[in-house]
């Protein structure tokens, strides 16, 4: 008979909810947890009805900028 509930024992809510910077700190999390899947984590997210993280990370595509060549 264990009747305790634990309230945000898991280490992954606990380290977001931690945190100032949340799109950094989610990258860092997949990385240590998910193999830098980050579908992974949001879905881990959407099974523990974490809220707040839908917002917080967007992925933003930068275009790679044409390399200088030197002609020497």
């Amino acid at each position: 008979m264990n009747n305790l509930v634990y309230l945000k024992n898991d280490p992954i809510l606990r380290e977001l909810d931690s945190s100032v910077d949340r799109e950094s700190t989610m990258t860092m999390i997949a990385f240590k947890y998910f193999n830098s899947d980050m579908n992974l984590l949001e879905s881990y997210l959407k099974e523990n009805h974490y809220k707040g993280y839908e917002n917080t990370f967007k992925i933003k595509l930068v275009e790679p900028k044409i390399q200088l060549e030197f002609s020497f």
